[in-house]
């Protein structure tokens, strides 16, 4: 009798198994630790570069100039309540101003940084008092979109990582293709430094656009643009940095730097190449 209900259990089963795979099935949702800012200790930057925020009140003139952002407070995907402007052990974020009019766009670090108080249209949320030096002048909007991230969520991520005890943080760069530059054997991958006292995990990049010029191959890094990679000397578009050879878990002192494309003994005269950088940083407790 126990064989019997054995294998009539496992007919069943198979039975089940059979019709959930032949029948047609919705798209799932992504799991919800699929957007956790914070997982087994670690802050993932990548989470923290979705705020935005208004401001209340611009600045009339250029230069060093205090204007006020709103709200100062901002709840990430899963329900972390970071302030995305307030430093930490002396370190400000750098926030992009006006995206979406280019006459005016900028990308400032600000030199000062407190909460003020709630005001009448601003709800319960209090709102920062930031200042920082301006080429433009901003007015004010109740726009959401008008003060974002000006890197990627790398420094937020830093700083509530230093405001909470420190840790260990996750943090990438992609500046998207970049062309390579024709006056000079270095080019700038983006303005979004990597943060000093961190470990490099990869560094690869793929070639864009065909690269001309360039003799004697291209690689990536940050000062001799050779840290990260010997020299790849093929030039075509496709080429990735599978065909050179990397350096893994680059420890990375230095003072924050801009990664760089590097041409070994000349300039390029042509060409693009999109770069990806990864690693942790070594956050310090701000208290």
């Amino acid at each position: 009798m126990k064989k019997i209900v054995a294998v009539m259990t496992v007919v069943a089963v198979v039975a089940g198994l059979a019709c959930w795979l032949s029948a047609p099935h919705k798209a799932k949702a992504q799991s919800a630790s699929a957007q956790f800012s914070r997982v087994a200790g670690v802050f993932d930057s990548t989470k923290y570069s979705v705020w935005g925020a208004y401001v209340l009140n611009g600045n009339t003139a250029a230069g060093s100039q205090t204007i006020t952002v709103c709200p100062a407070l901002f709840a990430l995907p899963d329900g972390r309540v970071i302030q995305p402007l307030a430093p930490a052990n002396g370190v400000y974020v750098p926030f992009t101003i006006d995206p979406q009019n280019s006459a005016v766009t900028e990308t400032v670090t600000p030199t000062a940084y407190s909460l003020v108080a709630p005001t009448s249209g601003t709800g319960n949320v209090p709102c920062a008092s930031v200042t920082a030096t301006f080429t433009y002048t901003h007015a004010a909007s109740f726009s959401l979109s008008q003060v974002m991230s000006g890197d990627q969520g790398v420094q937020e991520a830093i700083n509530d990582a230093s405001l909470n005890g420190g840790g260990l943080v996750f943090w990438q760069i992609d500046p998207g293709a970049v062309t390579l530059s024709t006056g000079g054997q270095s080019t700038n991958l983006g303005s979004i430094k990597i943060p000093t006292r961190s470990v490099v995990t990869s560094a690869t990049a793929r070639v864009s656009t065909t690269i001309t010029g360039c003799t004697g191959g291209w690689s990536l890094g940050y000062t001799s643009g050779t840290e990260f990679g010997a020299a790849n000397t093929t030039l075509t578009a496709g080429t990735t940095t599978d065909s050179s050879t990397l350096v893994p878990n680059y420890v990375y002192n230095a003072a924050a730097a801009v990664p760089v494309a590097f041409c070994t003994t000349a300039a390029a005269t042509a060409g693009a190449i999109h770069a990806h950088i990864v690693g942790y940083k070594l956050a310090a407790p701000a208290y």
